[in-house]
């Protein structure tokens, strides 16, 4: 047997074992559990009924029996009552208890005297002293349980009986409210097993279990619990609720098997299932061992071959660079020959590595050689263009329809003027002591500014459907020429313009901070936002997510340049609850204070 079978069998035996185990004594502690809570639920629905029907009977019947001691008081007295005084006694005796169907006062020797006539076959009770609630017994084809009350004088005399039919609807609702179990239902049987109420509306089927819970009510044992026939039983006899004469009817719940061990069922399913699911994990993480015990050696020249075939590729960035999920072990010999192998491919991408960077380096200083000799030569039209517009300035008067557009001419252009010079600066990595405007122009009202700025990109916005909403405070004065604060506005609001593809609204907020020493300005827009792997890198020289004809990369680097060297900051900031979509830049420019 191969080495990687018998590794895979120990695991199948080390885990199948104590899975069984742990496993059969999970499921029988799950239906010991459950068991033990079906039976207390099932009692203590039963409890909580029974207590109910208690309380409801000996009111009943306490008040039935003090009508019958004041009836017989009156019978035993010197003017014995008349029928009105009866009728008006029945009157408020069914008043007070609501459950009487029918009340009847009756001589000792079974005599109507006043109340509801009685059906033949009712006992009166002649022969036992107090009262009873008795059997169920047919009135006109209506099951009816009698309340029969002796009335006695003071003296003890015998003077009658007080009879009252019991509407055995309080029973049905009272066992019908009962929230009860999947597939449970709950009894109310008399002494005789006829049923008196259910909480499913229906009659009990002819059913050992019933049977057996009646016989084991009556006995000594008047509460309990037994499984029969698919069925989980609980019973209680009701007198035992009782300290007077208890009444003799009995409370059954019963429950399908299947639906109360339903969460034992569960538990077992969900224990074979972790037991299948751990031999499959132990299996597979065994097959894995396997391999790294039988492959090192075939995963050892592969690498080697990787190695060497990236040394030789065209670009030595792509030589692979071992991590912790990759590297190699084996035992012994074989995991020291790895780990130095690991080291030298580690050696050899970052000596990669180190070449790219300095490659790029190369690259980047030569790009802004460039673009210094091209800023250099646009000097030279742009100041043609500046000086033709002044001459022709010269001649036309501030009312002359062409002033205003010469005048832009020759201010934009002078603004072009200046950002070459600011990028010349840069590139020659020198400090701009006089600022892009040049002079003493070293601070500008933010209001204006940005309104300015605004109306610089207002071409491009009107080519798309974007909206810009400005909320700036007023008599705000920052430490920034205004055409500096005006060239970073504008290239944010043009890379917006990029980004959201021509739809969206751009946002531009101007506040001071806490403390009123420097000014917020906040860019954002509903673009897609800056990628995450993008974020430490938009300020840098010439990288650019746009196309290669769309951007050259020296925007946000020169935004950040004219920021930090007014004493200022820029950032990327992270989504947030106000800003949630889209990218948001702020701003921070000290305020401007005059000099006292």
């Amino acid at each position: 047997m191969k080495l990687r079978w018998r590794v895979l069998l120990t695991l199948a035996i080390a885990v199948t074992v104590p899975v069984l185990i742990v496993g059969a004594m999970a499921i029988w502690r799950a239906r010991s559990n459950v068991k033990q809570e079906v039976d207390a639920g099932a009692l203590a629905h039963i409890r909580a009924i029974g207590a109910g029907l208690d309380v409801a009977l000996q009111d009943a019947r306490r008040t039935v029996e003090f009508a019958a001691a004041e009836w017989a008081d009156a019978m035993a007295g010197a003017v014995p009552a008349n029928a009105t005084t009866n009728e008006r006694r029945i009157r408020r005796l069914r008043r007070s208890v609501p459950m009487l169907a029918s009340v009847s006062f009756a001589s000792h020797a079974g005599t109507l005297l006043a109340g509801d006539a009685l059906p033949p076959g009712v006992e009166l009770g002649r022969d036992s002293f107090g009262g009873y609630v008795g059997d169920v017994v047919q009135v006109n084809g209506r099951a009816t349980v009698f309340l029969v009350v002796q009335a006695r004088s003071r003296t003890g005399e015998l003077v009658g009986v007080v009879a009252c039919a019991l509407d055995l609807d309080f029973v049905r609702a009272r066992v019908s409210a009962a929230r009860l179990g999947p597939g449970a239902r709950m009894l109310v049987l008399d002494s005789d097993g006829t049923p008196i109420a259910s909480s499913d509306g229906t009659r009990p089927d002819a059913q050992p279990a019933v049977d057996h819970a009646l016989q084991l009510a009556q006995a000594d044992i008047f509460e309990g619990t037994f499984e029969q026939q698919d069925w989980v039983t609980a019973y209680r006899n009701l007198s035992g609720f009782q300290s007077q004469r208890g009444v003799n009817w009995v409370i059954v719940h019963q429950q399908p098997t299947a639906d109360a061990y339903r969460l034992a069922r569960a538990t077992a399913r969900d224990t074979v299932v972790v037991g299948v699911v751990a031999l499959g994990l132990a299996l597979f993480v065994g097959g894995w061992f396997a391999n790294r015990l039988t492959r090192p050696l075939t995963a050892l020249a592969q690498r080697a071959d990787a190695i060497a075939q990236a040394r030789g590729g065209s670009d030595p960035s792509d030589a692979p660079t071992p991590n912790a999920t990759t590297r190699i072990n084996g035992p012994g010999e074989i995991g020291v020959l790895a780990k130095r192998l690991d080291e030298m491919a580690e050696r050899v991408a970052e000596r990669a590595h180190l070449q790219a960077a300095l490659a790029r380096g190369d690259r980047l200083a030569s790009v802004g050689v460039m673009s210094a000799q091209l800023a250099h030569e646009i000097n030279n039209p742009l100041t043609t263009v500046m000086g033709y517009a002044q001459l022709l300035l010269e001649d036309k008067p501030a009312e002359h329809p062409d002033h205003a557009g010469l005048q832009l001419i020759a201010d934009e252009a002078e603004r072009m003027k200046k950002i070459v010079g600011a990028l010349l600066r840069y590139a020659r990595a020198e400090s701009v002591d006089d600022q892009v405007s040049g002079g003493n122009d070293n601070d500008c009202d933010l209001q204006a500014t940005v309104g300015h700025a605004v109306s610089l990109a207002l071409p491009q916005l009107r080519k798309s459907a974007l909206r810009v909403s400005t909320e700036v405070a007023p008599s705000l004065r920052v430490t920034i020429a205004g055409r500096a604060l005006e060239q970073v506005l504008v290239n944010l609001l043009q890379n917006a313009i990029h980004a959201t593809n021509g739809s969206g609204t751009i946002r531009i907020t101007g506040r001071p901070t806490a403390g009123d020493v420097a000014a917020e300005i906040i860019v954002s827009d509903d673009g897609p936002g800056v990628p995450t792997v993008d974020r430490q890198r938009i300020f840098d020289p010439f990288f650019s997510t746009k196309q290669a004809a769309a951007g050259t990369g020296l925007g946000l680097a020169v935004c950040k340049h004219l920021i930090s060297t007014a004493g200022g900051s820029i950032e990327l900031r992270e989504p947030s609850p106000e800003y949630p979509r889209g990218a948001t830049f702020a701003i921070m420019l000290p305020l401007h204070r005059e000099p006292t």
